[in-house]
């Protein structure tokens, strides 16, 4: 009984890395909007190591997700963290702006379309993630990790993605001693 528990559970996770996007990969260029119409652009943070979270307004994990990056950019902004939010509903343009009043977010958060999502997130046509998406990008523009809602980290989301970004702002590529700075 054990040993076929123990090969689902092996088999599942297995399942969850295929599923993962490529990494490391630079970063497409996609532009995020916001309710006010106005547009982050995930490049200009070049110089910063960036968590980008894909969410829905609607999902309870990702309103988790979303608390604690509110937590993480409270606490590493001044290490060169920046997090950035992109809500993903089919009518995220219409559901944000409420969901951002009644949230506060402390970084930028915008919303995407679903071929937003796709090129950004570099998202199979026929996959349908499950939100959120997190995406670690260091701060040459390079997204180094990327996982989906149902991916194993999130069972301790908030240790497990504190220690991700920890390990984020430390990265340096090979033959690099330090980060071009922001906006380079």
């Amino acid at each position: 009984m054990f040993c076929r528990a123990l090969r689902f559970v092996s088999a599942l996770f297995c399942l969850c890395l295929a599923l993962n996007a490529r990494t490391p990969r630079p970063l497409a260029r996609v532009m995020i909007l916001t309710p006010d119409r106005k547009v982050i652009d995930v490049a200009k943070y070049r110089g910063h190591t960036v968590v980008l979270v894909i969410f829905s307004t609607e999902c309870a994990d990702c309103i988790k997700t979303l608390d604690i990056m509110n937590r993480l950019e409270k606490d590493y902004s001044q290490q060169g963290l920046q997090v950035i939010g992109a809500a993903g509903d089919d009518r995220a343009k219409f559901l944000l702006q409420p969901f951002v009043n009644r949230y506060r977010p402390l970084f930028p958060v915008g919303y995407l379309d679903k071929a937003g999502i796709i090129k950004l997130a570099d998202v199979p046509k026929d996959v349908r993630p499950i939100a959120p998406i997190v995406l670690f990008i260091d701060r040459w523009g390079m997204v180094r990790e990327q996982y989906y809602g149902d991916h194993p980290i999130f069972k301790d989301a908030e240790k497990s993605l504190r220690a991700l970004t920890m390990g984020m702002l430390k990265v340096t590529p090979v033959g690099t001693s330090k980060p071009p700075a922001p906006g380079q």
